[in-house]
């Protein structure tokens, strides 16, 4: 089920400022997507602004382990470093293919925005790239990631065993918020955890 941005708006909000962002600040080297501008216009993920030179950071979001980074408009092409170049001599790096772009970051893991499908993927860096599917459409991405977020920040320290694992309990109340958010049921959520990897 294809959701609009402005359903997933709220879900996102608790993580930082939400700021309209037109296309002009788009920096890269081909049309910026509809859905990318659709989503910088009515969602913007703008955050915190913690030096004046580098301007807003974007949304920090505490889905357990390394947050899941959203950049701000201006700062997306930039993202794209050590994924379609070097991020030192700027040379293509081979692996990456041409419509993939990297919307979201969990430590260096990308989420990638697959321009010519429209869905969203997901793969862990260091080896050869091979992203799963985790969702159709950037908004359903989105509102996961943001619903997986707020799940597992209501669980505080309930969520973590005295070994810093993730308790079986505190993983079943996860998807099942979001086997909620999706509406497809736990086998859907489950889907989606496993696709990126959640606590495996």
């Amino acid at each position: 089920m294809s959701r609009s941005y402005a359903s997933i708006r709220s879900l996102l909000a608790p993580w930082g400022e939400l700021r309209a962002q037109p296309a002009s600040d788009w920096q890269g080297e081909f049309p910026l997507p509809q859905a990318l501008q659709d989503f910088y216009n009515e969602v913007g993920p703008w955050g915190g602004v913690h030096h004046l030179t580098v301007g807003p950071v974007g949304l920090d979001l505490p889905c357990g382990g390394n947050p899941v980074s959203i950049p701000p408009l201006r700062h997306l092409w930039s993202r794209q470093a050590g994924y379609r170049w070097h991020g030192l001599s700027g040379e293509r790096l081979p692996g990456w293919k041409d419509a993939w772009l990297v919307v979201a970051m969990e430590g260096s893991h990308p989420f990638i925005y697959e321009l010519d499908s429209g869905r969203v993927l997901f793969d862990l860096a260091g080896g050869a790239w091979d992203p799963r599917p985790i969702a159709d459409d950037l908004a359903t991405a989105f509102g996961a990631l943001a619903t997986v977020a707020q799940a597992y920040a209501s669980l505080g320290e309930q969520a973590l065993d005295e070994d810093c694992a993730l308790r079986p309990q505190a993983r079943a109340s996860v998807r099942d918020a979001l086997a909620e958010f999706l509406g497809d049921g736990r086998a859907a959520a489950d889907a989606l955890l496993q696709a990126w990897r959640w606590y495996e």
